[in-house]
């Protein structure tokens, strides 16, 4: 059986604070279910096998059960021990079996759990969430490449590591709460540190580079609507990259309504990145963007701005 990860709802700090509830740092990597049986296989959000791209990620002697489904998200590190996106946007793409190979040792992956779904074939959807944990605990032992996400009840401590660490965020989580595949509930809350948010590519400027600017939209009550345009954060090796999967997307048509003077190269709404950004202004453009990377473990109708801000 395969399931959906839980999504979470926006939060604010005063949900630091919240009774019956516990706290995680908030991830920057790719969310994944790692189904466990004769072998791990580990699917991002839109069903996408990661085996061939992760070939690190082999713990399967640190799982002990004969079957499970567990919930967590790939990260790799940085020098400073922090989950970095930068360095997992450099692999994610990769198809080079030599290349996925080198920088698998230049960068190890770390699959890092928080959620149990499934132990040799009996559900756990329906136990509180203190209760997977303990039976994700008694399952799942720490190793190189496989880790236990840390987690307390005092939210605020945790937020101040956190931003310390620069880190994107924590997550708040109902204690007793059930598991609700495929589904955005309330009894998770991601309470953000930077602004970030997860736009649709739908379009690109050229002035002096292949890629002067990418044009980014959400949607907006199920409307796709243009935000604005960003033109930081690339490298130029990685805008050659965009630039090939861009051209055999191209349109006549803008797939928003423009009313801006610059023109467009207008592409079909099928590619997801995220942005940091510092405000988004009363028109709903934003200030000060910044690109981070694409998100490859994404569909376009998650990007909904009432999900995200």
């Amino acid at each position: 059986m395969k399931y959906g990860p839980m999504l979470a709802r926006i939060g604010t700090k005063t949900d630091l604070s919240k009774k019956g509830y516990i706290y995680e740092p908030k991830l920057d990597g790719i969310r994944a279910i790692c189904y466990k049986n004769k072998r791990i296989k580990l699917l991002n959000r839109k069903g996408r096998n990661l085996d061939s791209h992760y070939p690190e990620l082999d713990f399967i002697q640190n799982i002990d059960a004969k079957s499970c489904i567990l919930d967590g998200e790939i990260v790799i590190y940085d020098k400073n021990g922090v989950p970095n996106f930068n360095l997992i946007q450099k692999r994610d793409h990769l198809e080079n079996k030599a290349l996925i190979e080198l920088r698998s040792k230049e960068h190890p992956a770390t699959y890092v759990v928080f959620d149990i779904l499934m132990k040799n074939g009996k559900s756990l959807l329906n136990l509180p969430l203190l209760e997977r944990k303990k039976i994700l605990d008694e399952t799942v032992k720490d190793g190189q490449c496989i880790q236990k996400i840390v987690f307390g009840t005092n939210g605020k401590k945790l937020w101040k590591e956190v931003t310390k660490l620069k880190m994107e965020g924590v997550m708040a989580k109902n204690a007793s709460g059930h598991y609700f595949p495929n589904t955005r509930v309330f009894q998770w809350l991601k309470i953000k540190h930077l602004k970030t948010i997860d736009c649709v590519i739908i379009g690109f400027t050229q002035k002096k580079r292949v890629i002067s600017a990418l044009a980014l939209g959400v949607y907006i009550k199920g409307r796709l609507t243009y935000i604005g345009k960003v033109g930081t954060g690339f490298t130029y090796t990685f805008l050659e990259e965009l630039h090939t999967k861009l051209s055999k997307i191209i349109r006549k048509t803008a797939p928003v309504a423009y009313k801006g003077r610059e023109p467009i190269i207008w592409v079909q709404p099928k590619l997801v990145c995220a942005i940091r950004y510092l405000e988004l202004s009363d028109d709903t453009k934003l200030r000060a963007p910044a690109f981070i990377g694409l998100r490859e473990d994404k569909t376009t109708k998650e990007c909904t701005l009432e999900s995200q801000i």
